[in-house]
């Protein structure tokens, strides 16, 4: 008898944490949820003038976390930024390690051309990314 009231006891304990825990998981579901409402994806059709649209670039920013994600030739890529106002600058890129000999020059183009950055313009379903004489990066909102 004495176990059985030890074990209630103890029931009785772990289930009111138990409880707390998985409200709290359903919260950062719920934050997680809307934080990828915040996440706009662009296709990059232009680099340095040059067409790439072929090459299937994009970059997602999150404004939540004021970060910029994705796919720079042959590597996925994750970068911080900093707006005010129209301006915008990049730290350097961290990316996946993979070789890509046919993409190479693209992706090191693409990362330097990224930190050349210093102004950004939304216009409608379009991204410009400028430094300050020249249009750098040139894309599209994605549909997604």
């Amino acid at each position: 008898m004495k176990y059985l009231a030890i074990f209630l006891l103890f029931l009785s304990f772990s289930n009111t944490n138990s409880c707390n825990k998985s409200h709290n998981v359903l919260i950062k579901k719920e934050d997680i949820k809307n934080q990828s409402t915040q996440k706009t994806k662009f296709f990059i059709t232009t680099l340095n003038e040059k067409n790439i649209s072929e090459e299937k670039l994009y970059i997602i920013f999150d404004e939540v976390l004021s970060s910029v994600s994705g796919f720079s030739g042959c590597n996925k890529f994750i970068s911080k930024h900093t707006t005010q106002e129209n301006n915008i600058t990049f730290e350097y890129p961290r990316a996946t390690k993979m070789y890509c000999k046919k993409s190479a020059a693209l992706e090191k183009e693409f990362f330097k051309t990224l930190s050349e950055v210093k102004i950004k313009i939304l216009k409608g379903d379009t991204l410009i990314l400028k430094d300050n004489n020249k249009e750098l990066f040139f894309g599209i909102r994605s549909r997604e």
